[in-house]
């Protein structure tokens, strides 16, 4: 019978090998690095993948360098193209206004010569002008146009022209004394007040026009030395010559109540004039006393210069008044 070996060494030899156990264990370590390493990878591959994807599709949708440039260049000659057009739309328009205002002047000429006063090469009234001499044609002014009412001349100013009162408050915005059409328009009677100019309460129209025609002087009398300077105006009609002086210039607005033609009472004339100067900007030194006094008033309306929704307004009363020798 074998004979069991029990000594210290024998038992050392038939103990299990405990490398294994470690060993294995690095094994599996090492293997699960491997394949943390192998996803970190796949992961950053996977990203890169993403990013370059990404890059794609924004270089589709904004263009590569090369498709923007061409674009940029087409923009910019679109650009260009644009600002050439509105300077060629701007020389248009400011060359039919010079054109307007030039055929306005020379119509209104004509007119003055046709009404048999003298034309000279300034538009501005001669302020020696005298309200005697002061005659028109009106068998030839109603040949052209038989609403004409009257003529208003401004010494020291560009004002001399026709007056006509049409049918409405319109007309006459957009057409000339000879009927053709023109921004420039005429200066007009309101429509509802007297056909003779000789009621109460007497308005007459006119544009402020950018060269100085027509009543564009109406708004210098806002300032004070020049409403001094340039009190007398005469209207003259087909039966007297009127001087009307200058009381005052008043700023309002389109729908203030201006026109106002016919009033029961004296006292009630007054109270309008009184309310309607209420709003000088300008006027005579004695103002007051000179309201209370005023029988017949006169009103020379334009707009003002930037501002559509105000109205100039010079307010005037007869001084005295003239017959004169027919031509």
């Amino acid at each position: 019978m074998h004979k069991e070996d029990n000594t210290e060494e024998s038992k050392k030899r038939r103990k299990p090998f405990a490398g294994w156990a470690g060993f294995l264990k690095k094994k599996n370590i090492g293997e699960d690095a491997v394949r943390k390493d192998a996803v970190r990878k796949d992961t950053v591959r996977d990203d890169a993948v993403l990013e370059d994807s990404a890059r794609d599709d924004e270089v589709r949708k904004e263009g590569s360098p090369e498709e923007a440039a061409p674009k940029s260049d087409l923009l910019s000659r679109l650009l260009v193209i644009l600002g050439i057009l509105l300077l060629l739309l701007a020389f248009s328009i400011a060359g039919y206004l010079v054109w307007q205002y030039t055929d306005a002047q020379n119509r209104y000429t004509q007119i003055q010569s046709t009404a048999g006063l003298e034309v000279t090469q300034s538009r501005t009234v001669d302020r020696d002008t005298k309200l005697e001499d002061l005659r028109f044609d009106w068998d030839a002014l109603r040949a052209l146009n038989p609403e004409v009412v009257a003529w208003i001349i401004v010494p020291g100013t560009n004002i001399n022209y026709p007056v006509v009162q049409g049918a409405d408050n319109s007309y006459y915005l957009y057409h000339l004394f000879d009927a053709s059409y023109s921004g420039t328009g005429s200066i007009f009677a309101d429509f509802e007040g007297s056909k003779t100019l000789d009621g109460q309460h007497n308005i007459i129209y006119g544009h402020n026009m950018f060269d100085g025609s027509m009543f564009s002087d109406i708004f210098l009398y806002t300032n004070q030395d020049y409403f001094d300077d340039h009190r007398v105006l005469y209207l003259c009609t087909p039966e007297k010559n009127i001087e009307l002086s200058a009381i005052s210039c008043i700023k309002i607005s389109a729908d203030a109540g201006l026109r106002q033609f016919y009033f029961e009472t004296p006292e009630d004339f007054t109270a309008f004039v009184f309310e309607t100067l209420s709003a000088s900007v300008a006027s005579t030194s004695n103002l007051q006393s000179v309201i209370y006094d005023t029988q017949t008033l006169y009103s020379f309306v334009t707009c003002g210069t930037l501002d559509a929704s105000t109205r100039i307004t010079l307010c005037c009363i007869p001084v005295r008044s003239v017959t004169p020798s027919a031509l």
